[in-house]
């Protein structure tokens, strides 16, 4: 059977969950044809006030928070007025669950649905997704009714705000393992070639080397510590069990989103790109495939001076397939695997391996940019409210897509003390590269880690012209900055 004996069909506004499951077997005999293997896909139908809600929590069952329902108001007023609208949400899970909103016309739908069977070949392929836990989701709801309950008992303005202050810090999980130990670093005994020729100075160079290993050794963490949350419910001193057990939570919850992060561009990318060598496929008739050409447009056109990650990676993946059928003599010679013809084996290899800054390092070409219509912008020098458009070179493009993408966008704060000065007092480090934190954003966030750490906390930057700075918080009162620190 094909679309266009049924055309009339996609223009019904009286579908159930029976039509939608002719569509899914339609969409996954294109995607076999195609030669991906999507794996099982749970639809359920539901309205926009599900949807909403799903998309406000980050995932179905989730623990109640003011932030939730901050965010659900606000996003569902915007889709009511007609400002936005949420087609699909998807949960990676075994199968995995995807929520369709039932408002959509069948064409959305079926759009929809080959656009879901994408994430799910990302899930399915991407090494990125190998440690998630496909049985995720009642452990979200358990962890949900633990927190309702201590609402209960301590109270929900307590709950709520310990809650808030974990929240602020859930940013900071490490996107990669650190890789030099202090082991590493402390393998300093090997013996030295002029040592015999000058005892004194030998022996001086190895009682301060004592000394630092010492010192090192004392230090904690000895290790730089970018997981802050986890560090936080392991060694604050005062937390209750409680509140031990929601910072896990909220961790946990975290890294799940975490692989998500940091393949945003390739989970879009790959959506946008199946659910187009899908459509383009099947028999539309000319308004059903102007309806489907018009939904595209709408989620792949570039945002100016903010990343679109359907348009690069749509562009992107569009380039790869052409790269693997037609590539220009400067791709043959870039690529091994330009003109051998195998576009979907390299599109899957892409995905199992690579995440986003990858990607986009690697194959941010100048076609690329042609094709998603890419430029980097920056601040006016005349007026630092406004954006204006610095280059439409591939280099200087890349570069500022991957200042954006890199650790999620998001700066590299470590503990690197944790009895600072002797007091207690928890010390962080900004990987800096230059550039500072935002003052005020710096603040905010350590007034948060001080109130779950109990004691006061500081963390070192640079300011604008390079000098050092500090920010210090302490659980009452308020954030402060610091050209000096005391030791």
């Amino acid at each position: 059977m094909t679309l266009a004996v049924q055309a009339g069909l996609w223009r019904r506004p009286d579908y159930d969950v029976a039509d939608l499951g002719e569509l899914e077997d339609i969409c996954l005999r294109e995607a076999h044809a195609l030669g991906l293997a999507p794996p099982p896909v749970a639809f359920h139908l539901v309205p926009a006030e599900v949807v909403y809600d799903v998309a406000s929590r980050g995932l179905p069952g989730r623990y109640s928070h003011w932030r939730f329902g901050q965010s659900y108001e606000q996003m569902k007023n915007d889709y009511d007025r007609g400002r936005s609208r949420i087609y699909e949400l998807v949960v990676n899970t075994r199968p995995a669950h995807a929520y369709l909103l039932d408002g959509n016309s069948l064409v959305a739908q079926l759009l929809v649905i080959a656009h879901v069977l994408g994430h799910a070949v990302v899930f399915e392929e991407s090494r990125y997704f190998e440690p998630a836990d496909k049985g995720f989701l009642p452990r979200v709801r358990a962890a949900a009714e633990r927190i309702d309950a201590y609402m209960s008992e301590v109270g929900r303005t307590v709950v709520e705000d310990f809650v808030d202050d974990c929240q602020a810090l859930a940013t900071a999980m490490p996107l990669a393992q650190l890789g030099k130990t202090y082991e590493e670093e402390l393998s300093t005994d090997a013996p030295r070639r002029f040592d015999e020729l000058f005892p004194d100075e030998a022996a001086a160079r190895r009682r301060r080397a004592d000394e630092e290993r010492e010192a090192m050794r004392r230090r904690f963490p000895r290790n730089p510590e970018a997981d802050v949350l986890g560090f936080v419910m392991k060694h604050a001193r005062g937390l209750e069990d409680w509140q031990r057990d929601v910072i896990g939570i909220v961790r946990e919850e975290q890294l799940y989103f975490s692989p998500q992060l940091q393949t945003k561009i390739i989970h879009e990318g790959m959506a946008t790109w199946t659910h187009n060598a899908i459509l383009q496929r099947l028999l539309l008739d000319s308004a059903d495939f102007v309806e489907y050409q018009r939904l595209n447009a709408s989620v792949t056109q570039p945002h100016p001076f903010s990343l679109n990650p359907y348009n690069v990676g749509w562009a992107i993946f569009r380039e790869l397939e052409r790269i693997a059928e037609r590539p220009d003599d400067d791709e043959r010679e870039r690529w091994e695997w330009a003109g051998g013809g195998d576009a979907i084996g390299q599109i899957l290899r892409v995905i199992e391996g690579y995440d986003d800054v990858a990607l986009v390092s690697e194959f941010l070409t100048p076609k690329v940019c042609q094709l998603a219509k890419l430029y980097a912008w920056e601040h006016d020098a005349r007026d630092a409210r406004r954006l204006v458009i610095s280059s439409r070179e591939a280099e200087e493009v890349r570069t500022s897509l991957l200042a954006g993408i890199v650790n999620g966008g998001l700066p590299t704060v470590e503990i690197v003390d944790a009895d600072h000065a002797g007091r207690g007092e928890l010390l962080l480090a900004h990987r800096a590269e230059g550039v500072g934190l935002d003052a005020e954003y710096a603040k905010g966030t350590l007034a948060h880690l001080a109130r779950l750490w109990g004691k006061p906390v500081v963390a070192s930057s640079v300011a604008g012209d390079g000098s050092p700075v500090w920010y210090r918080a302490a659980p009452d009162g308020a954030p402060e900055t610091l050209t000096t620190l005391d030791s």
